[in-house]
């Protein structure tokens, strides 16, 4: 059983265990593997085509015989990623991506065009390094905000709310002190970095895993449960909200140059389907004064959105913009 005293994890000397990492230098190259579940209804070949020579650890939770599998097909993805912590412990790369199996999603990032390949092609392995993890989604909305004990529970959209409870936590993380709340962005793909997975010990990894194969939550539930603790398990920060701009820019080099700018991109975008739908309306009457009069507001607006876009894309390549919208991060003691 794991427990807090269990202190024995392996940093690199002169730093204290969940604190910010230094990247290599500029230019460096960084050793990657993505890590994935997979069931036989889904497909995988966008990776080997989009991201040749990335390693993969792909595990096929339904497939017991495969080289990569589970113990239970339980807790979604959160089996796959606590089966390769653990798995590979001894072996890390310098960063992990864990991510689902899909390619494009409602979750991905906006103006990563919502693809996956795209996200992975773009992340800085040296964010992953300073910040230790870093959540794939830059968006905070739709977040995840889970009280311990909510007035009213939402048993359509979060069933698991009711779950989560001081209990609950203290047999995920015995030892450690519950917070009040736990927030992140959703949807449990994220990166870490060598150090920040060896910040907690092996013993750690094993009691998770093994508390997701006993509990007697559905499935669906002690997955969900999983989505709201990662950021604490690799930070040990119950909220973990990085700024927008600063995961764009830092994160993937689109870079905007604060945090209005990027804001006042995202209220034209608003403006912008808006407008789309006010199209649509006009098709839809056969107004043709109408769809003229729309149309051209779309097409400035568009031209507007991706001249911007592309200028932030740009901004991206260089390390002193970047280095611009970066947080601030604590000194060592």
């Amino acid at each position: 059983m794991y427990s807090q005293q269990d202190s024995s994890f392996r940093s690199t000397k002169g730093r204290l265990p969940f604190y910010p990492g230094t990247p290599k230098p500029l230019g460096s190259n960084y050793s990657r593997v993505l890590v994935l579940p997979k069931l036989k209804s889904e497909h995988v070949g966008w990776i080997s085509k989009e991201l040749p020579g990335l390693k993969t650890v792909i595990y096929e939770v339904e497939e017991p015989s495969a080289e990569y599998t589970v113990p239970k097909n339980k807790g979604h993805e959160a089996m796959v990623y606590l089966t390769y912590l653990i798995d590979h412990y001894d072996s890390l790369p310098d960063t992990s991506i864990f991510v689902h199996a899909h390619r494009t999603a409602w979750h991905n990032n906006y103006l990563l065009d919502l693809d996956m390949a795209t996200t992975i092609q773009r992340l800085r392995d040296d964010r992953v390094a300073r910040q230790g993890y870093m959540n794939l989604r830059c968006h905070l909305d739709p977040g995840i905000y889970l009280d311990r004990a909510p007035v009213d529970f939402d048993d359509f959209h979060k069933p698991e709310e009711k779950y989560f409870s001081f209990e609950l936590f203290q047999e995920m993380f015995p030892g450690h002190r519950p917070p009040p709340y736990v927030s992140q962005a959703c949807c449990a793909q994220f990166a870490v970095s060598r150090e920040r997975i060896r910040d907690n010990p092996l013993a750690m990894y094993i009691h998770l895993r093994n508390w997701l194969l006993s509990t007697t939550l559905e499935d669906e539930n002690s997955g969900r449960i999983f989505e709201y603790m990662w950021q604490y398990l690799f930070t040990r920060n119950a909220v973990f909200n990085p700024a927008m701009n600063s995961c764009y820019c830092d994160g993937y080099g689109v870079c905007f140059g604060n945090a209005q700018k990027l804001e006042e991109w995202l209220q034209k975008k608003q403006i912008r389907d808006r407008t789309d739908e006010e199209l649509d309306g006009a098709h839809k009457e056969k107004n043709e004064e109408a769809i003229k009069e729309i149309s051209q507001k779309v097409w400035t607006l568009n031209k507007e959105l991706n001249t911007a876009l592309a200028e932030a894309y740009k901004r991206g390549d260089e390390e002193e913009n970047r280095a611009l919208e970066r947080e601030r991060i604590p000194k060592y003691p």
